[in-house]
């Protein structure tokens, strides 16, 4: 019986290491989005606070990076790597086709430290070198018809303002034109306007997920789906907020 116990407890095990491994290895890719105005509302409410550069763009939800994710959804961790020659890699080129839907918000950050963050946190462990990382983030921004995902909420009524709100069902229809064919499942994240309010919140983030190339869509896996946007509230793109 103690050895049958011993056995049990040693496939248990092997299934553990099995699945920390498993979870470990990139499935997909997330190409997360995010609605500046948001992303500067929280900014300037944190501890400390920060800045936007300014004017905040309120025009294009811009790219926050391209996340290699496990088989469900949840973004995998590495080691750093060690830094590749930047100055060889960032070509004027490649900074200003980045530059077009992946700019710094942060006030007085340069262009590449947000990519380099990118690579260093998330890029990495996709297993692929920088150069592949930058292109297939510039090769999935290009598969939006529209040029820019704010374009197709737009065209849905979708907009910008702080007196609309919308339903959570309301965005992710309007987000399942990017798809030619089949609805996918998208993510959405938000964060609460204050304290107080209960019945309305800011969109912050909408991520798309890739097969791990990133030559086409697929479903976002359920198991890592957000849950700040499914309480019911109304859901707002704020514009820019005063400093």
């Amino acid at each position: 019986m103690k050895k049958l116990v011993n056995f049990f407890l040693l496939v248990i095990l092997l299934l553990e290491i099995t699945i920390s491994v498993d979870s470990q290895n990139p499935s997909l890719l997330k190409f997360v989005l995010q609605w500046p105005p948001t992303f500067c509302i929280g900014l300037n409410s944190a501890a400390p606070p920060g800045r936007c550069k300014e004017p905040i763009l309120q025009h294009n939800l811009t790219l926050h990076g391209v996340w290699p994710a496990d088989q469900r959804g949840y973004s995998i961790t590495c080691p750093v790597p060690p830094d590749p020659d930047w100055n060889k890699l960032f070509t004027t080129t490649l900074e200003n086709q980045l530059m077009a839907f992946w700019p710094p918000l942060r006030e007085n950050a340069q262009k590449r430290d947000l990519w380099k963050h990118e690579w260093r946190a998330h890029g990495a462990c996709g297993g692929t070198t920088p150069q592949v990382y930058f292109n297939t983030a510039i090769k999935i921004n290009n598969m939006l018809q529209k040029g820019n995902l704010f374009n197709y909420l737009k065209t849905s009524g979708i907009i910008a303002c702080d007196s609309l709100s919308f339903a959570r069902k309301d965005i992710v229809d309007a987000i399942q034109k990017v798809f030619v064919s089949t609805p996918l499942t998208v993510y959405l994240t938000c964060i609460p306007i204050d304290a107080t309010n209960r019945t309305h919140i800011y969109l912050s983030e909408v991520t798309l997920c890739t097969n791990l190339g990133g030559t086409s869509f697929i479903s976002c896996p359920s198991q890592a789906n957000p849950t700040s946007c499914s309480s019911g509230a109304r859901i707002m793109l704020p514009h820019p907020k005063p400093q």
